[in-house]
């Protein structure tokens, strides 16, 4: 612990001896050579000239009475760790800097993080110091933290003489410890679920009635109170009620659901929003999928349209895996419907998918007409014309439903061996319909993974891809930050000889943008860019996107390229420019990105007649 403040000599020291003393006794030369070196260190430490160890700094605050702590030891100024940091420590900040007082102690880099060591931590000061050197605490530069948690302060002139003594932290655990004691109660808590054993809890009228969310149970005649929850939330319970009392609860992906039923039907809307915003961070976090369903299922349930829609959009995103897991043939009908009609269902093949729907329906009780819906949804002009003819013998759904195959057959023949002037001509085919577009088809043949870690993190992503899912994109080693690849130049089979070359790049400073030709500004980095080789089909565009991986395995969210770059979401919400990804990511980064190239024709055929 740091207990006093630092002597500070008046007199220069070298080696442990004054200086004019270790002077004596050499010649004028050798003082001369003394005196060039002292000088030369000052001038090699610039701005520190008459700083002692114990000076304060405010930083990066928008006026001079505002910004994050720093502190001077031994020729470094740093952080202070916002750990107990309180009004008592941001008193001394301020009134050593040359003000009446402070009126606010902000911590979690409230002024930005700063750079170099972190001093000080877990400062505790009485208000009357004269540094927070002169504070107890780790001591000099031991600290527990980063600086995202960076101390910062506010400081005023009020010489009103107010000052204040804010110890409402420890409020929060002493209400919790009282719901925790079960003593001294005045309202009785009956808690039954179907087939649960009934919990007997008691709370407290006057604390509950501080709280606007818990009017529901204040607001009963009587001393008594029924709750009736679902059997599966009742562990949940207790720390529902407890969230009243210390307006502080812990959310897990186990307990989401059953806190936000518990607050939806007891009225606590500001741990309702919360539980809504955390489904998003939540969905990622589950490769077996069981979360997602269950979710999915719940706002199904509880007309909750925008959680259902949240759970279609990570699911369609995330199909491929989907399929592939055990979840699979527990996929409601309902969901199967909402997926299949989606362009941005990022799926290996169109072939895939439908031997994915295939086997779904080996698995699941589905009527005859439910199955010739979702068959309907299939893409099939976007299968090559192999495929097509093999379908009758390597589907079990062929037989039942032979007469929609072939007609969709027929219809897909069309689209890979007529010309798109003559199906204009003859067909009256509208070609933009998205039954003649891709979707976002993950494979070698429209797509391309781009990295953006190193080879060490390259390889534990593709690893721990591989170890969750049973496909993978190909070997590791050609996974770089730039890609060269080709695709066909259109889906249809008349352009199976006619290629397309690619070039995929991350661009994570303006540097790197103008190594590869592209023109960056500062704010947009980092961003992916895309440039291709030339072509002159007028009767062809694209609108090519990026997938954007989480943990290299689950798709978080997906972006369109503007010209010949696609931006980068942050990966979690902060206060950065850029928009953060629909799902977070919890690493905290990204660092790799699958390209999907998405060919379709420009106009309606009616326009080319």
């Amino acid at each position: 612990m740091i207990s006093g403040r630092p002597e500070h000599r008046s007199q220069y020291s070298w080696a442990g001896c004054p200086l004019n003393e270790q002077l004596k006794g050499v010649g004028l030369l050798g003082q001369a050579m003394a005196l060039l070196w002292l000088l030369s260190v000052f001038l090699l430490v610039p701005g520190t000239q008459g700083t002692e160890d114990g000076d304060m700094r405010l930083v990066n605050g928008a006026s001079a009475n505002e910004g994050r702590v720093e502190i001077f030891y031994r020729g470094r100024w740093g952080t202070v760790c916002d750990n107990l940091w309180n009004l008592l420590d941001a008193h001394v900040v301020c009134r050593a800097l040359g003000y009446e007082n402070a009126t606010q102690a902000l911590g979690r880099a409230a002024f930005g993080p700063g750079k170099g060591p972190i001093m000080l931590d877990e400062v505790e000061c009485t208000g009357t110091e004269s540094s927070l050197a002169s504070c107890r605490s780790l001591g000099w530069m031991v600290s527990r933290c980063g600086h995202e948690k960076d101390a910062g302060v506010v400081c005023s002139n009020d010489t009103t003489g107010l000052h204040i003594l804010d110890l409402s932290g420890e409020l929060s655990d002493a209400l919790g410890q009282i719901f925790d004691s079960q003593q001294g109660c005045d309202l009785f808590i009956q808690v039954t679920g179907q087939g649960y054993e009934d919990l007997s809890l008691c709370a407290h009228t006057l604390i509950l009635r501080t709280n606007p969310e818990a009017q529901a149970l204040w607001q009963v005649v009587g001393s008594s109170v029924i709750m009736r929850v679902d059997a599966e939330c009742m562990p949940v319970v207790r720390d529902f009620l407890r969230y009243f009392y210390s307006r502080r609860i812990e959310v897990s992906m186990s307990s989401v659901k059953c806190l936000h039923k518990l607050a939806s039907a007891y009225g606590a809307t500001e741990l309702q929003d919360y539980c809504g915003r955390l489904f998003a961070t939540l969905l990622p976090q589950d490769p077996t999928f069981h979360t997602p369903l269950d979710l999915y299922a719940y706002a199904r349930a509880t007309g909750d349209s925008m959680l259902e829609d949240l759970c279609v959009q990570f699911l369609a995103w995330n199909f491929e895996p989907l399929t592939q897991s055990e979840s699979w043939s527990a996929v409601p009908t309902t969901l199967i419907q909402a997926l299949l009609p989606k362009s941005e269902l990022a799926v290996s093949s169109e072939l895939d998918l439908l031997k994915a729907v295939d086997q779904w329906s080996t698995e699941t009780i589905a009527s005859h007409e439910d199955i010739e819906r979702l068959v309907e949804q299939v893409r099939f002009p976007m299968m090559l014309p192999q495929e097509l003819f093999e379908l009758q013998f390597n589907l079990s759904l062929y037989q039942d439903h032979q007469a929609l195959f072939q007609r969709k057959t027929m219809q897909a023949l069309e689209f890979h061996t007529v010309p798109v002037e003559v199906l204009a001509k003859y067909k009256g085919l509208n070609l933009t319909e998205d039954t003649y577009k891709p979707r976002l088809y993950t494979s070698s043949t429209w797509s391309s993974l781009v990295m953006a870690s190193t080879w060490r993190a390259q390889r534990y992503e593709y690893n721990r891809y591989n170890q969750l899912y049973t496909y993978g994109y190909g070997s590791v080693a050609r996974y770089n930050s730039y890609q060269s690849f080709q695709t066909p130049q259109h889906p249809s089979f008349l352009f199976k000889d006619k290629q397309i070359s690619w070039s995929a790049t991350y661009l994570p400073t303006m540097q790197s943008c103008w190594n590869y030709g592209f023109s960056c500004t500062s704010n947009e980095l980092p961003v992916l860019g895309l440039t291709t080789s030339s072509y002159s089909n007028p009767t062809i565009g694209y609108e090519n996107r990026v997938l954007i991986l989480c943990g290299g395995y689950s798709v978080v969210d997906v972006t369109s390229f503007e010209g010949s770059k696609a931006p980068i979401p942050t990966a979690l919400d902060t206060n950065s420019s850029k928009t953060p990804s629909l799902f977070p990511c919890a690493s905290g980064a990204f660092s790799s990105f699958r390209v999907v190239i998405r060919p379709f024709y420009l106009t309606n055929s009616t326009d080319m007649v």
